[in-house]
């Protein structure tokens, strides 16, 4: 499953199996639905960042609102958030490699 770690912390996350109250809670948030956070992710908004770094960081146990993010009460590195999936990557050869003659 993937995980979105956040400095030397991390927590499970998939943004397609969230938990009811958490959609909830990003829609209130943020005032956009699940897939429209997945849709502004792939487009590097800071918000939707925001977004699923505060849910990684209740889950971790983290006290801490939406607005302690957006707000810099709880200052977020942006460089230390990232996400790892468990994927083997792919072993085939990259595009115009060539064999040894």
């Amino acid at each position: 499953m993937p995980r979105i770690v956040i400095g030397d912390e991390s927590a499970e996350f998939d943004l397609s199996r969230l938990a009811l109250h958490e959609g909830i809670a990003i829609q209130d948030a943020t005032g956009w639905r699940v897939t429209e956070v997945g849709d502004a992710m792939a487009k590097g908004d800071l918000k939707a960042v925001a977004a699923l770094a505060w849910i990684a960081l209740r889950r971790m146990g983290k006290d801490v609102t939406f607005a302690d993010i957006t707000e810099g009460r709880y200052p977020i590195d942006i460089m230390s958030i990232r996400i790892e999936t468990d994927e083997e990557p792919d072993p085939t050869p990259a595009a115009g490699a060539n064999a040894s003659p």
